[in-house]
């Protein structure tokens, strides 16, 4: 015990206690750093998934289901049968009125492939913040991702080679669809991530004429209608860049992709690949009410453009 003691005294402890203070007030702040930033990063991630902020990139298909004829389940009942008229007088009078007319056609989007996400799919980190920007750049009125210069080419064909070749394996026949990056606007999307969108050009024609939409569209949910304003505004790009290929007399074939700066080019892009178009709505077809809509979609500025 007195050897312990004789140990103790012989010690400089005007040394050692502030030592020993610094090691255990350096431990403490390294704790409570790393746990702040741990936390912070946590509460970060919560913030960013509440807010509907997304890294993920979605491939989706759009098809244009046609709706049952309605003259079909009415024929029946509008054809009077022998014994009631029979008891109808010669002149019944006029008729009732037809009832409201219905969407030709259900508009069917379906994601084709696994969600990614930018890190997954573009490896430099550069390209993932030129990406952002594209994004946030993205509006309502303009859902189509400004890809603009060789960069920006090569963002849009990243995305192109990726889908094309999840898709190569598919037994479903080829044809031409026409591949689109977009963005939704938050006002109207509440997760707002990079959605690719795959439509065939002889359905996306018919979303250039506005009057055709509002009249020949149903959705399967009612909040899909502003899916049908990003699919208008697409199409509408689609034909601004037909034409202006037109006027600029280029020939494709004098083209030169592999040496050219692309720093021009369509925003939206043909792509043969083979999917399933036999997909069927689910449940009954939504009627969109564009009435309640169109005093919004003027606040925000949205071109609506209609075809005689």
């Amino acid at each position: 015990m007195e050897a312990i003691i004789d140990w103790l005294s012989s010690l400089q402890w005007e040394r050692l206690i502030p030592e020993w203070i610094g090691k255990a007030l350096g431990f403490l702040s390294g704790f409570v750093a790393s746990w702040f930033l741990l936390f912070r990063r946590r509460l970060n991630a919560i913030q960013k998934a509440q807010s509907g902020d997304s890294d993920d990139i979605i491939f989706q298909m759009h098809v244009l289901h046609p709706n049952p004829s309605e003259d079909t389940g009415q024929r029946d009942e509008e054809q009077p049968n022998a014994s009631d008229s029979e008891l109808q007088p010669e002149n019944p009078g006029p008729t009732k009125a037809t009832a409201k007319r219905h969407a030709s056609h259900t508009l069917l989007f379906r994601n084709i492939a696994p969600k990614t996400t930018l890190n997954q799919l573009y490896d430099n980190i550069a390209v993932r913040e030129e990406l952002q920007k594209f994004a946030d750049q993205t509006s309502l009125n303009d859902p189509v991702l400004d890809t603009t210069g060789t960069l920006g080419f090569e963002i849009l064909n990243d995305a192109l080679g990726h889908i094309a070749g999840l898709m190569a394996i598919t037994s479903e026949p080829r044809e031409p669809w026409l591949f689109a990056m977009t963005c939704e606007d938050r006002q109207v999307v509440r997760k707002r991530c990079i959605r690719c969108f795959l439509i065939r050009p002889e359905d996306l024609e018919k979303f250039a004429n506005w009057t055709w939409c509002q009249e020949e569209v149903a959705v399967e949910k009612p909040w899909h209608w502003f899916r049908v304003i990003a699919l208008h505004r697409m199409a509408i790009l689609w034909r601004s860049e037909q034409q202006a290929t037109l006027r600029s007399g280029q020939s494709d074939e004098r083209a030169m992709p592999m040496v050219d700066s692309q720093t021009k080019h369509d925003r939206v892009r043909t792509i043969s690949v083979g999917m399933n178009t036999q997909e069927q709505p689910i449940g009954s077809p939504h009627q969109i009410d564009w009435t309640a809509h169109l005093p919004d979609l003027q606040k925000l500025g949205i071109e609506l453009v209609s075809q005689e």
